[in-house]
């Protein structure tokens, strides 16, 4: 779905620093003549000649222009520069439409296997808890209007409807922003189940709006019939800074901690047996590489500015790529949910053209043909969109300039959004690794988005499961669950004990929550309800145990250690 790279007449206004300069109205910066400053209607003396006050004015006031005009000109080679730094090809673009679509129907896919447990009243976390904790979140979540099954069910297929309509690029700012309102009600139903990844997928989501999407490979681009190769703007620049703050940021809070730049970082979190995957428990038993890949991550990290903004071309493109099979790394070796997904998403705007033209020469012809190019291969999708057949400027005179009004005004409004989220990005993220608040003015808490903590400063030493024993009426004891007599030993799988990552957030948040928090005691009675249900004996009580394993970081396991987070009498649950 690719139409011609023409541009039609006025789709976009010329970028800033090809507007005309202040002396290309004249041939020369030269001061008029007398006559010439009277033929313009400057005033003169009564004589009919220009006073001397006036010749200097006259004198002065071009001067002055074209001083301006020639250090505006010298500068044109810096203003380029930035420009070719923050201009992203559309293709890429499409790309992360394209990429955040497939993130978002992967997350509706992977929570709809516990979508009774965190998302409904029959589960861990009923719409009661979601209105007693988590303040910032109360009364933003459409998800929390019903705690019933049905109703959650249908969101996920809205979800999916318009994850799809994004992924082809039908109305794409619109169905974007749809998506993005429904991803935030999701995430907000049950923040006990968000980990690092679940933020950086909204806001990332939230910037790429502000970008023209649409441009290339969509439904929108085919009814346009036509697209730029690439765009320039304030919000293509906070798409490319975004992941550069990212990246910055956990670099400072690292450095606050020992381990990362001691060479020790990764081999720590790597032992972290409940974060990591096979393969990681794998590269784990190589200390020599473990090393080599902690300090080239942090090279990565503390110089993402450098490698990702201060480059261009196929340099960029070499770096993006080395940072990608950083993340498919992590994605391969650590359960941190999508959060390796959403870091390769963010590459993809710095993939210069040279890029897809490459891939492009890859492609089978048979398959290039077999891809529609134009909007009347869309049948009754292709049919130019309402508003623009609203805005037609060829209607009338006065229409037209109300038409083409409308539309400079939108550019407007997405130059200075674009421009807002920037600043938005860079204030936030200083306040966050500097420790100073943010003015008072902006001082709101869903703008305060910008932390990335992730491993830092240090990686965990130790990691825990939570283990339930029921007591029955019997007399007897045994695992709430209904797979045999409770031990507290260290299981041969650690990682086993959370079916999800999700899993082993929402415990975080158990035990975080105390003995007498709401979250602790929904979860004990969901426990009392799963006991009555896996015993034929009466369930007389439960109690939730915290079993922590220290890192067996220098190869040798130490003792346990256990604690009562929560015990419940389940007679009165």
């Amino acid at each position: 779905m690719q139409p011609p790279d023409t541009t039609p007449p006025g789709d976009s206004a010329p970028p800033p620093d090809e507007s005309t300069s202040p002396d290309d109205s004249t041939s020369s910066g030269e001061s008029t003549s007398p006559d010439d400053s009277t033929s313009s209607g400057e005033s003169t003396s009564p004589g009919g000649s220009a006073t001397p006050a006036d010749d200097q004015a006259a004198s002065n006031r071009p001067a002055d222009e074209s001083a301006l005009a020639r250090a505006w000109n010298r500068l044109s080679p810096v203003r380029d520069r930035v420009r070719r730094r923050f201009e992203v090809d559309a293709r890429s673009l499409a790309a992360v439409r394209i990429a955040l679509a497939l993130v978002i129907l992967i997350d509706l896919l992977h929570r709809s296997r516990d979508l009774a447990l965190f998302y409904t009243d029959a589960g861990v976390y009923p719409v009661a808890a979601y209105e007693a904790t988590y303040g910032q979140y109360t009364g933003v979540s459409l998800h929390a209007l019903s705690g019933e099954l049905w109703f959650q069910q249908l969101l996920f297929v809205v979800a999916g409807v318009f994850a799809v309509a994004f992924l082809l690029g039908y109305r794409t700012r619109l169905v974007g922003f749809v998506s993005l309102l429904l991803l935030f009600s999701l995430q907000a139903r049950n923040p006990a189940v968000l980990n690092g990844g679940d933020r950086l997928f909204r806001v990332l989501l939230a910037v790429a709006l502000v970008t023209p999407l649409g441009e290339r490979w969509s439904i929108d681009a085919l009814r346009r019939g036509s697209a730029r190769k690439a765009v320039t703007s304030f919000g293509t620049a906070a798409l490319l800074v975004q992941p550069v703050v990212v990246f910055t940021a956990n670099a400072i809070l690292k450095h606050a901690g020992e381990e990362w730049y001691a060479g020790d970082g990764l081999m720590i979190a790597l032992h972290n047996e409940v974060m990591t995957t096979a393969l990681g428990k794998v590269v784990v038993d190589f200390p020599a590489l473990l090393t080599l890949l902690n300090y080239g991550w942090v090279v990565l990290l503390s110089g993402s500015a450098l490698f990702l903004l201060g480059t261009v071309g196929r340099v960029r493109m070499a770096a993006a790529l080395v940072y990608t099979s950083a993340f498919v790394g992590m994605l391969l070796t650590m359960a941190v949910g999508m959060f390796p997904l959403l870091l390769m998403t963010a590459m993809l705007p710095f993939l210069p053209g040279v890029f897809w033209d490459e891939l492009a020469r890859r492609v089978p012809a048979s398959w290039r043909e077999g891809i529609p190019s134009d909007g009347a291969a869309l049948g009754p999708l292709g049919r130019p969109p309402i508003e623009r057949r609203l805005l037609d400027p060829d209607r009338g005179d006065w229409y037209g300039e109300a038409s083409d009004y409308a539309v400079a005004y939108a550019k407007s409004l997405m130059t200075v959004l674009g421009f807002c989220v920037l600043v938005w990005i860079l204030v936030f993220s200083a306040s966050s690794v500097s420790g100073h608040d943010v003015p008072e003015e902006i001082d709101y808490e869903h703008l305060d988005q910008q932390k990335w903590g992730l491993y830092a400063p240090d990686p965990s030493e130790s990691y825990s499961w939570y283990p339930s024993r029921a007591y029955l009426a019997n007399g007897s004891t045994t695992s709430a669950f209904g797979d045999g007599e409770l031990t507290f030993d260290r299981p041969p799988d650690p990682a086993a004990e959370y079916p999800t990552f999700r899993h082993r957030k929402f415990m975080s948040a158990v035990n975080g929550a105390g003995p007498d928090g709401i979250i602790a005691e929904s979860y004990a009675d969901w426990v009392c309800e799963r006991a009555a249900a896996s015993h034929e004996e009466p369930v007389e009580r439960v109690v939730v145990y915290r079993v922590y394993q220290p890192s067996p970081i220098d190869g040798e396991y130490e003792d346990t250690g256990r604690q009562i987070v929560i015990e419940r009498d389940c007679s009165a649950a």
